[in-house]
């Protein structure tokens, strides 16, 4: 096996699959209704991108340690296996994590769409205060928003996302 991904590119896909925006983004809808947006939400970004970055590393690092084919499940199984004592464990470790694993992948979809269609709530409500309210979009436009940006990442996922090969000429 040999690896392709490089640090930045590591970094990127853990961004990206971590995606903390949507999680402060949350957040910024109660600060936004209550008229108390401040700058410091733009640090909670900077910091939670890098945990994201400290996650890469770290998931970066355990790969190089044990390389295989899986996830945090596979690391928590690996991990436990390696020592004489607790290897017993190995295979509760891996239900349990991967267990909690899944969940999250159940539960994060709903908090994106919800999130997006907070903020397209709070969007609309804002460019044009005579369609809508910023502080109270309405429940039905926001169920409206989070299912139809459903539809549209599942057409994203099952379309695929393509880029060309890279070429194989040398540069000059």
């Amino acid at each position: 096996m040999q690896s392709t991904l490089g640090l930045t590119g590591l970094t990127m896909n853990a961004m990206a699959l971590i995606a903390p925006g949507a999680f402060l983004w949350l957040t910024f809808s109660i600060q936004a209704t209550t008229g108390s947006t401040a700058p410091s939400m733009w640090m909670g970004i900077v910091v939670a991108l890098l945990l994201c970055l400290a996650t890469a590393v770290c998931y970066a690092e355990m790969a190089k340690l044990y390389p295989g084919t899986g996830s945090s499940y596979y690391f928590a199984e690996q991990a436990f296996l390696n020592h004489s004592k607790v290897w017993k464990y190995a295979r509760l470790s891996k239900f349990i994590v991967g267990w909690g694993s899944h969940l999250y992948y159940w539960i994060y979809p709903g908090v994106m769409v919800a999130t997006t269609g907070i903020i397209c709530g709070y969007l609309v409500g804002t460019l044009w205060p005579s369609f809508m309210s910023a502080t109270n979009p309405g429940p039905a436009f926001m169920m409206v928003i989070a299912v139809l940006f459903s539809f549209f990442i599942a057409w994203i996922a099952n379309r695929g996302v393509t880029a060309p090969p890279p070429s194989t000429s040398p540069s000059t």
